[in-house]
């Protein structure tokens, strides 16, 4: 039994618009994927993971100085040191 394009464009078409009982879908947006949210989320994490690097980077070297200078007073550093 042959069926032409047509009639399968037809029936595609149907199962696009219509359930299995014959009544029209209507488009869930819940149903969909907003990739444009979840790049400018994933964007967004990104940039608060920058600013949280430079942050720990910047207590890193002041707990680093401080230290530092804790040993030169335990220590004093001989000769023309830096």
């Amino acid at each position: 039994m042959a069926t032409s394009y047509a009639d399968g464009a037809q029936a595609r078409e149907w199962d696009r618009r219509y359930d299995a009982w014959g009544r029209e879908k209507k488009a869930k947006p819940d149903e969909f994927h907003d990739y444009e949210a979840s790049e400018q989320m994933r964007t967004q994490a990104l940039a608060d993971r920058a600013v949280r690097a430079i942050e720990e980077r910047k207590s890193l070297r002041r707990r680093i100085t401080a230290t530092m200078a804790q040993m030169e007073m335990v220590c004093p550093p001989k000769g023309g040191a830096a």
